[in-house]
């Protein structure tokens, strides 16, 4: 029997795996928010059909803004960088 936990964390897990592919063939993404994604849909699916609904609910709710920080932020790396500009110096 299908149940909404089935549902929304393959959506869920199917979306992350086609932005990680499309950020994949442009740029070298991270790999580790997408594998807390996907791993986080696989506990929540797990859980939502063991019974425990309201758990799985919070962790899919979770795996869904992991998401969307990779959707918005896709330069987790560069972000995390303590970029300083550096101004040339004149000879004189």
């Amino acid at each position: 029997m299908i149940t909404v936990f089935d549902v929304y964390s393959l959506v869920l897990l199917v979306a992350s795996m086609m932005l990680f592919v499309r950020r994949y063939m442009r740029q070298d993404p991270p790999v580790y928010p997408y594998l807390i994604i996907a791993c986080t849909c696989l506990v929540g699916n797990w859980l939502g059909e063991a019974g425990g609904g309201i758990y799985a609910l919070g962790l899919l709710t979770a795996a869904s803004f992991s998401f969307l920080g990779c959707l918005l932020y896709p330069s987790w790396r560069s972000m995390s960088k303590n970029e300083t500009p550096t101004t040339p110096s004149s000879t004189s």
